[in-house]
């Protein structure tokens, strides 16, 4: 009897053992995660990826617009959008090709702003002053950088290739698209063209843009809005054209 009761606890404690076992291997298998959803999560990160051409985008808009475009080489951006070289050329062809198109891109984000602007600005007048508006909002997010266009364009003060003259012109119709704007807007709230008040009122934007960058405040740009909205509210109504 002695030795059936010792080895009926010898069963229990071998069984007590491979029970705790059990649950400690049990433990471990839950908590370390499986390498197949290991590698589903990966796999969910890369289809969610933006595309290399956006990245090479994304780049190069923070590189070009907080160091300058010309003092950013090839390498630098390719690191930063952790893209092959292969792939650079194959979607642009080359940097300058690269920056025509981040230009284009910063005007085209910078058109869909304005209209968002606008959306509660019935009145022509108001439009043109979003112009302003919006210099004033973007300076001290930027950093006092400038208008980026205008940054580009100075950048290539003597266009020698066919590809500088392309990045001049990209930077230079971000600027004509605005004043060809503005004159509709007058148009629309003296019904007539006047070629001559768009031109003042652009002035107006630039020199504001540029007095902000010199002194880092947005007292530049008031002061330039102030002058537009004068110009606004008392040119006559036969202004010369």
């Amino acid at each position: 009897m002695a030795n059936f009761a010792s080895t009926t606890q010898g069963g229990d404690a071998i069984a007590a053992d491979d029970a705790s076992s059990s649950r400690k291997h049990a433990a471990r298998t839950s908590a370390k995660p499986s390498s197949r959803s290991s590698s589903g999560a990966g796999s969910t990160r890369r289809r969610n990826r933006p595309g290399p051409r956006q990245r090479l985008l994304e780049s190069a808009t923070r590189l070009f617009t907080t160091e300058g475009i010309r003092v950013i080489g090839i390498d630098r951006i390719l690191r930063d959008a952790d893209v092959a070289k292969a792939s650079l050329y194959s979607l642009f062809g080359s940097k300058d090709n690269l920056v025509v198109a981040y230009i284009e891109e910063l005007d085209q984000d910078w058109r869909r702003r304005w209209e968002e602007m606008c959306a509660d600005r019935p009145k022509p007048e108001d439009r043109i002053l979003a112009f302003f508006d919006m210099a004033i909002a973007d300076e001290p997010k930027e950093n006092f950088r400038g208008s980026h266009f205008q940054n580009a364009a100075s950048e290539y003060p003597r266009p020698e290739t066919d590809s500088e003259h392309r990045i001049r012109q990209a930077a230079l119709a971000h600027r004509s698209w605005c004043r060809d704007t503005m004159a509709d807007l007058l148009t629309e709230k003296f019904g007539y063209a006047s070629r001559t008040l768009a031109d003042q009122l652009i002035v107006f934007l630039d020199g504001g843009i540029a007095g902000s960058k010199m002194s880092r405040t947005v007292s530049p740009l008031e002061t330039s809005r102030e002058l537009a909205k004068q110009l606004l509210y008392t040119a006559p109504m036969m202004y010369t054209i």
